[in-house]
């Protein structure tokens, strides 16, 4: 007799690494469309005559923005 419990244990192992993956993959995606906006933000405010400020907070896998547009 033989113990099958082995195969649902890597199926279970391949499911969490395939959600850690698109969880990485998504937040590279994020971070990559914010930086995009920011930029246009950025360029936009300095059409306008304006001075933009943009201060960037990196973690490991995010950034956090704030943005201000003097005028």
């Amino acid at each position: 007799m033989t113990n099958n419990r082995s195969a649902g244990g890597k199926l279970w192992l391949l499911i969490g690494l395939f959600i850690a993956i698109f969880g990485i993959g998504m937040t590279i995606t994020t971070n990559i469309v914010n930086d995009r906006k920011i930029d246009a933000m950025t360029a936009q405010c300095e059409e306008e005559g304006g001075i933009a400020q943009v201060s960037k907070e990196k973690s490991l896998l995010s950034t956090k923005y704030a943005f201000e547009c003097k005028k």
